[in-house]
């Protein structure tokens, strides 16, 4: 079965990781496109010339002119992240049902942008990786393994006993992000924005912190927070 995928960066990225793309539907009347036409025919993708409306059938979202037909996006497992960690991969993002499309895209671009060497997922109450995601994460999420596993427990079991730091974002913490000095080896997880990090997950979390609330709205969109604190790990204050 194949996915659809939409928009200039999401192709883009697809055809620069070598993403098996069965066709490419690019709208007939664009003049705008000229360096994703060379990708394609480099390639040797195939490409097909339509109708604007014949995209917007095949997308009700903003797909800029372009969608593309692709093979379901590759998830990896426990064993990889296993050998990703013995490969010295130190930095990971644990999202605790976050089910949003948009804010899991977004989520997974500030990780890849920021350095990160995985996020990591569970089967159910995640997210799907589907067209909306990979338009949110601009294509990120080609760049950047997803570990997607039967229960998230298990990867912090491993992390533990690989001696990675697990830190829970919880904005019931008495500790500030912004006065925390990271381990080298570390793991961010990130729970939902109407119920946080379930408890039998926080009670794995090695430390808890949270981003601290000037304004007169206290809480922040979930993609928006793990941006800031993905960055506060990636300055690398050791």
């Amino acid at each position: 079965m194949k996915d659809i995928i939409f928009g200039k960066r999401a192709v883009f990225e697809a055809i620069e990781n070598d993403i098996q793309i069965d066709k490419i539907f690019m709208d007939r009347d664009s003049q705008y496109m000229d360096n994703i036409k060379r990708k394609i025919i480099d390639k040797k993708i195939k490409i097909s010339f339509v109708p604007i409306e014949k995209l917007n059938k095949l997308s009700k979202n903003n797909h800029q002119g372009i969608v593309a037909s692709i093979s379901p996006v590759k998830t990896l497992d426990i064993k990889d992240l296993e050998n990703s960690i013995e490969k010295k991969a130190t930095k990971f993002l644990i999202l605790d049902n976050i089910t949003d499309t948009k804010n899991f895209g977004a989520i997974v671009r500030s990780a890849e942008c920021l350095g990160l060497d995985g996020v990591i997922i569970s089967k159910t109450g995640s997210s799907p990786i589907n067209g909306d995601t990979i338009k949110s994460s601009s294509g990120a999420i080609f760049n950047l393994p997803i570990y997607k596993l039967d229960h998230i427990k298990d990867a912090m079991f491993l992390l533990k006993e690989k001696e990675i730091e697990i830190i829970g974002a919880d904005e019931k913490s008495n500790s500030s992000i912004f006065d925390f000095k990271f381990s080298k080896k570390t793991a961010i997880v990130m729970g939902s924005e109407g119920k946080g990090i379930s408890k039998s997950i926080l009670n794995l979390c090695d430390k808890t912190l949270k981003i601290p609330m000037k304004g007169k709205i206290d809480s922040l969109n979930v993609s928006v927070a793990c941006g800031i604190i993905l960055a506060e790990l990636s300055r690398g204050k050791l």
